[in-house]
């Protein structure tokens, strides 16, 4: 395999479906993770290291992004799976870095936000409560 072989995963199955299940105690997440070439794996993970699985993943997609040529329009997201939030808190780090701390089920996240983001997100909150607060009860 040559060395761009290896940069663009090309000889490396890809992962192609993944199902999963959550077990009847709720302690474990058990994947099946079909690949393009070779047959399914199966994982199980235990629920408290699902945050960390989550964050790698993210994390790596930004490094991901960052590598890419740039040119593509920010547009939204369209196949992204709506999730339900169980808690929003925005804060500020010992160093005056504003975050944004998301909990998603077990997993927390937590996203650092620069002023330029802190200062949409704050127009957007306004928008919203202003809608929401002249709608009739």
């Amino acid at each position: 395999m040559s060395a761009q072989d290896e940069q663009t995963g090309r000889g490396t199955p890809f992962v192609v479906h993944v199902v999963g299940n959550v077990a009847p105690s709720g302690d474990a997440i058990a994947l099946e993770i079909q690949r393009s070439e070779d047959g399914p794996v199966d994982l199980r993970l235990r629920t408290q290291d699902v945050k960390y699985l989550v964050s790698m993943l993210l994390s790596l997609g930004c490094e991901a992004k960052r590598r890419q040529s740039p040119g593509g329009a920010d547009a939204p997201p369209t196949e992204a799976i709506p999730l339900p939030l169980d808690a929003i808190n925005v804060g500020q780090s010992d160093d005056d870095q504003t975050f944004l701390l998301l909990e998603v089920g077990i997993a927390p996240l937590m996203f650092m936000l620069s002023p330029h983001c802190l200062q949409q997100l704050g127009q957007t909150l306004l928008v919203l409560s202003a809608k929401s607060s002249s709608a009739p009860s």
